[in-house]
């Protein structure tokens, strides 16, 4: 089936002046189609338009920045004079505190981040480890960063027991022979005032990042720093904290390319500030520092601080500023977007920076290329010069401007360009084995729509398959080699697979509509037998009694792509039969209109029926499962880092929080709650060859509460894994080790 491209809609009104038989009345869509096909080119062409070539200007030098940055300054203030703009009532207040803060010397703060004093750390007996649980990534070799990492030996954890009690908990996990060994070594104490906690595991180093307000605030740059801390974990009789790196902006996200670390760090600048001084304003006021601590002890054992406190250079910076027209149409001004690169193997290096002007939402990042995709909106379309506001038009109000970055021994910008749509995750975007860059948008104007744009390597929009299946929402997506898989959803979950080899003619070759919907793809493949399977994570739906679907159950589905065999009845529609559906009413709703025989379930597949395209490879869901509980949820919904797929066993491990309620009482307008609660770990056997997804084990930690428990209120960070044939459960309230025999050890329960 070809993708549906509906921009306009035409409403058929039929008014009756008596009483008229119903019979099968022939309906012509000439117009409809005509519109159509106007709409769709008018799409192609304005993606052709938006991806004219943008690049931005590399700075050569401190003083051709100071000029540019001097004159677009002026014209800011012109546009913006103090006599028309009011801080809130405080404008002297606010000025006297930005002058005053420009005299604070900056004084770095002494590290607090130390083993916990009422930890002791142990050493451990080695033992052989041949298969573990790690993070689940997008790009093979290019590594997330989480709250938990593990070697196979350690779990390095992180929690928050209280907002006062935040520790990274260093476990051993216990021998194949005795859950006894299990044990927490260390904890690693992190201040009150680190958050955005999020780990890397590097041979012997443990990297820590976190975001905090500085205590001197920048008056231009703002008071938001990301920190990047390295221990060395090769001792864990004596931690080692090695380096403390402070960088402007607030974290947004980071990858690790072997011994790489790449950060990404967003700074917004305070424009009522610039707004409000007198004194010129100089670009060395709105350059981003580092501030670089690496620790060593001489050897009689005293610390040593070796402090250096650098700029971004000038040449690792580019940007591309608002014409004056801009400014007054839209109110838009340029913040920057810092990419930090660190060597942990030379910890001594100062690390690497640039910056690009512009913001920046998720990220994809490749063992080549980096793409920074930022989200553009207006009210309105837009009339200015190239230069000026980065295109010469946009498509209404979405659009979303992508740098490109080359990855080698440094972070080397290489071009920007636009696209229509703003992307919903990380998984929305893939570089090919080719070095082209697909990307999946969503435009909300008019209607939902979704669109997939295809870049070579140089940026250069090749192909764009627009408007799939308007009216829907996107909601999630997976590539893998040359196709992909995407979801969307209104009423029913219709997946389709989208062939890219010929990334200057990619078409939809299979479709398959489910109820429910799913926010995650995780692909499994058996590609001996030419079969694709993808397990999906979603929501089930239920009627919400209003003529419309709510979002319900936690559910687990098997798809299975059969690139040999070909589309169906059975392959495509049979996933809709349901209790409502006659499979011998064909066309019954089409034929006879009889609201009696005729239901949306039962129409759904018989206009999937009308559908069916025998030239399309065959896409089916063989085997589901769902927690049919008044409510589940697994953080992995939202969060695909958490999903653990062990492939070799075929077995799906989630943390799981679910309840049943069983009764609620009301005293004097107090209600009181009792609930049937589970909150812990499932294990899901998900077999291709039986087509069977059974659960397999299930422990609960929860304690049987009579009112709303805090275990299921906070849970997003509950993590699961495995080593070896030992299964592990971590959040804030249990740390448990398990076996598929039912045994277990709890760590801590509080």
């Amino acid at each position: 089936m070809k993708a549906k491209s509906i921009l306009f809609s035409i409403t058929s009104l039929i008014i009756l002046w008596g009483v008229v038989s119903v019979s099968a009345v022939s309906i012509d869509t000439q117009i409809e189609d005509e519109l159509n096909k106007r709409s769709e080119q008018e799409m192609v062409n304005q993606a052709q338009i938006l991806n004219e070539k943008i690049t931005f200007t590399k700075v050569n030098s401190c003083e051709s920045m100071e000029k540019v940055m001097s004159d677009f300054l002026e014209t800011y203030k012109k546009l913006h004079p103090k006599e028309n703009r009011n801080w809130y009532g405080y404008p002297v207040l606010y000025t006297n505190w930005a002058k005053s803060m420009e005299n604070v010397d900056y004084v770095e703060e002494e590290s607090a981040i130390a083993p916990a004093p009422d930890s002791v750390a142990k050493s451990a007996d080695m033992w052989e480890i041949s298969d573990f649980s790690t993070t689940n990534i997008q790009k093979v070799w290019v590594d997330e960063p989480e709250i938990l990492k593990s070697n196979g030996k350690y779990l390095f954890y992180y929690s928050e027991a209280d907002y006062d009690e935040k520790y990274i908990s260093i476990i051993k996990a216990p021998t194949q022979n005795d859950l006894l060994d299990a044990e927490v070594v260390s904890k690693i104490n992190i201040p009150d005032s680190l958050n955005d906690i999020q780990l890397f595991l590097n041979n012997d180093k443990l990297v820590i990042l976190g975001s905090r307000y500085a205590s001197k605030s920048d008056s231009i740059l703002g008071s938001n720093r990301t920190l990047v801390i390295v221990y060395d974990i090769s001792d864990l009789e004596n931690l080692k904290l090695e380096k403390l790196t402070e960088v402007y902006g607030y974290f947004q996200d980071a990858r690790m390319i072997n011994n790489q670390l790449y950060l990404i760090s967003s700074v917004n600048l305070n424009w009522y500030d610039i707004a409000w001084r007198d004194e010129p304003i100089l670009f060395k006021d709105m350059q981003p520092r580092i501030t670089d601590i690496t620790l060593k002890k001489s050897s009689d054992s005293k610390k040593s601080y070796d402090k250096k406190v650098t700029s971004t250079p000038c040449d690792s910076i580019f940007y591309l500023l608002p014409s004056e027209d801009t400014m007054k149409e839209t109110g838009i001004y340029p913040n920057f977007t810092l990419i930090s690169q660190f060597s942990l193997r030379d910890l001594d290096a100062t690390p690497k920076q640039s910056l690009v002007f512009g913001n920046v939402d998720e990220i994809h990042m490749s063992q080549n290329s980096l793409y920074l995709p930022a989200p553009i909106y207006f009210s309105n379309p837009i009339k200015c010069s190239l230069r000026g506001c980065y295109s010469s038009r946009y498509y209404r109000d979405e659009n979303t401007l992508i740098h490109k970055f080359n990855l080698g021994k440094t972070v080397d910008y290489q071009d920007s360009t636009i696209i229509p749509g703003t992307p919903l995750n990380q998984y929305s975007m893939d570089e090919d084995d080719n070095g082209n860059f697909r990307i999946l948008t969503t435009t909300r104007y008019d209607q939902n729509a979704t669109h997939l744009s295809i870049l070579d390597k140089n940026l250069k929009l090749k192909w764009s398959l627009l408007n799939i299946e308007p009216g829907e929402n996107f909601k999630s997506s997976r590539y893998i080699g040359d196709k992909l898989y995407l979801v969307t959803y209104q009423n029913i979950d219709p997946l389709f697979v989208v062939d890219m080899e010929d990334i200057s003619n990619p078409k939809i070759i299979g479709e398959l509509k489910i109820p429910g919907y799913s926010t995650y793809l995780h692909p499994y493949s058996d590609a001996k037998n030419g079969v694709q399977y993808l397990i999906w994570l979603g929501y089930s739906t239920t009627d919400n009694g209003y003529g419309g679907l709510k979002q319900d159950n936690v559910k687990v589905d098997l798809y299975k792509i059969d690139y040999k065999d070909h589309e169906t009845a059975e392959t495509k529609c049979s996933s809709l039969i349901t209790k409502n559906v006659d499979p011998e009413l064909t066309d019954s709703c089409t034929k006879a209109n009889d609201d009696k025989k005729c239901n949306e379930e039962q129409r759904l597949y018989e206009d999937c029926l009308t559908k069916v395209n025998p030239e399309n490879i065959a896409v089916s869901v063989i085997a589901s499962y769902e927690f049919t509980w008044d409510t589940s949820y697994t953080p992995a919904l939202e969060n695909p880092r958490v999903f653990v797929w062990r492939s070799n066993n075929q077995e799906l491990i989630l943390p799981m929080a679910i309840r049943t309620l069983l009764e609620q009482r009301s005293k004097e307008n107090n209600w009181n709650y009792k609930y049937d609660e589970f909150v812990g770990l499932k294990w899901l056997s998900i077999k291709t060859s039986t087509a069977l997804i059974k659960e397999f084990l299930s422990q609960n930690f929860a304690e049987n509460t009579n009112e709303d428990s805090y275990y299921y209120r906070d849970f997003d960070d509950a993590r699961v894994g495995y080593i070896n044939d030992i299964y592990y459960f971590l959040n804030k309230w249990f740390a448990a080790f398990l076996t598929k025999d039912g045994k277990v050890v709890n760590l801590w329960s509080m």
